[in-house]
């Protein structure tokens, strides 16, 4: 059983396991899940039951900046099961994406499975008559047998990609079609390739099968197999001095006709590295394989070549561990992402506090100034917000929030001086702690110019509160322009590669 395949069979267990525990009876803060905001819900037992076990859930509990944020952003909801929802949720959104990506690593494998060639690790399934040659791209893996017989000598491993061309099975001798004729001006310079001249011959030679643009098809016999193979490769890796002359019979065929051409070589010694070597003496390996099984179903691949253990695998096909390593960065992104998300929950509240602050003071002065307590007032704007919002001509305000819990700590009987600074405290923010401590000073001193310090507060903030709104405009603007310079650019696109491919050249 592959990793893949287990890890996935795992990942079932666990999941089987984890319905199971949900099955049970639930507990208080299962049931209090908003099912639209927690879309991974019936994830959350096996998350809690993991976070549990691993002793995560402690290790979560130990940042206060969790919950702080929570108490910031749920004020008077219940901290605890806030706190345990969001470990939830951010475990059951690692667990989701390490699923899938299990899941596609899986398909993965098995298309590629499906789609294989290689059997059995060195057998390549020939294609049948008439299907023409196929394109296999192996990865081989050479381990060394034995240690070299030399002293100081270390024999390396080495890892590399192939391309091979396995050919289609061949017809019988007396099915076989009849050799052509063709062109020997168009061969005594095409064959040379990269050479120069015949008479200096140190890289492979150009063995076409046809004729381009011709139906002649071209049959090469080398006079000296250990020299020039039957692909054009030239086997100068033993040649010394000034090379060795050879021949080549080139043999073209059409239907009923056949001509011979020969040609004669210098081929000129060659030092090449090692891995090239053993390039070369693979290629030569997998060649002669293929040639000694043209008319069997499968190419049997060599186990061994020049004292290297061969290690036959597919190379392209299988992106499963690509899959699964994806899907594992994904799963550590969406962790991070998570607590990005609340940190910038928290920078929307406070900006939001920030622009209502200067609208609260207001109202309250307002209030203060018609005859109303301090109590009094500060009931008044509480309740107010909690009408509109109960009638759906607003959305949550924080800072309104928070008066709002005050209000009920109020009519708990906790003294009001203590409440205001309360308030103060739970924001976090200056502007809010200088207006609950103003409030509550005045409820000791007495409340004579209370008023007075209200209006001056008001009108400063109103100042911050156009400070706020235009330093939330800059930053607006500068989020714009990533789209603004895609938007440029496409634009240039469409003017300029119409103006281009209009050139005549």
């Amino acid at each position: 059983m592959s990793w893949i395949n287990l890890l996935l069979f795992l990942l079932l267990l666990s999941g089987a396991a984890c319905v199971l525990v949900s099955l049970k009876k639930k507990e208080e803060w299962e049931k209090a899940i908003d099912k639209k905001e927690h879309k991974l819900y019936f994830l959350y037992p096996a998350a809690d039951f993991i976070l549990t076990k691993t002793g995560l859930y402690r290790y979560l509990q130990q940042k206060a900046w969790i919950e702080e944020a929570g108490k910031a952003l749920k004020v008077a909801d219940r901290i605890p099961v806030w706190q345990k929802l969001y470990c939830c949720s951010k475990l059951s959104l690692v667990m989701m994406i390490l699923y899938l990506s299990l899941m596609m690593a899986f398909c993965s494998r098995i298309q590629a499975g499906h789609n294989s060639y290689l059997i059995d690790e060195n057998h390549l399934v020939r294609p049948d008559y008439g299907e023409g040659d196929q394109e296999v791209r192996l990865k081989v893996s050479m381990e060394p047998i034995e240690e070299p017989a030399a002293e100081g000598e270390k024999m390396k491993s080495f890892t590399e990609e192939m391309t091979l061309w396995v050919k289609e099975r061949s017809y019988q001798k007396e099915q076989l079609e009849k050799l052509f004729q063709g062109a020997i001006k168009y061969l005594d310079i095409a064959v040379l390739g990269e050479n120069e001249s015949a008479e200096a011959v140190y890289e492979d030679l150009c063995f076409c099968r046809n004729i381009p643009e011709t139906s002649l098809l071209v049959d090469w016999k080398p006079e000296d197999l250990g020299l020039i193979g039957r692909d054009g490769s030239v086997k100068n890796e033993e040649i010394k001095g000034e090379g060795v002359r050879t021949k080549v019979t080139a043999i073209l065929s059409y239907q009923e006709e056949v001509r011979e051409h020969t040609m004669e070589f210098s081929i000129m010694p060659r030092q090449y590295a090692e891995e090239e070597k053993l390039h070369r003496k693979l290629e030569e390996a997998v060649q002669t394989a293929s040639e000694s099984t043209r008319e069997e179903p499968w190419l049997k691949l060599p186990y061994a070549v020049e004292g290297y253990r061969l290690s036959w695998a597919e190379a392209g096909r299988d992106i499963s561990k690509a899959l699964f390593g994806l899907g594992l960065l994904t799963a550590v992104l969406a962790w991070i992402y998570k607590d990005k998300e609340l940190e910038k929950q928290m920078k929307h509240r406070k900006n939001q506090m920030l622009l209502d602050y200067p609208e609260i003071i207001n109202k309250f002065n307002l209030l203060i100034n018609a005859g109303m307590t301090v109590k009094q007032a500060w009931i008044k704007i509480a309740e107010d917000y909690r009408k509109k919002k109960e009638e759906g001509g607003i959305g949550k305000r924080y800072a309104y929030e928070e008066m709002l819990l005050t209000v009920h700590k109020l009519r708990l009987s906790v003294p009001e001086p203590i409440a205001y600074e309360a308030f103060g405290r739970r924001t976090g923010l200056v502007p809010y702690m200088k207006f609950s401590t103003l409030i509550a000073q005045n409820l000791k001193k007495g409340s004579s110019g209370l008023c007075e310090l209200l209006s001056r507060e008001a009108a400063e903030s109103f100042e911050s509160r156009k400070e706020t709104a235009k330093r939330l405009g800059e930053e607006a603007g500068v989020k714009l322009l990533g789209p603004m310079m895609v938007m440029l650019i496409i634009v240039f696109m469409i003017i300029l590669i119409p103006a281009f491919l209009s050139f005549t050249f």
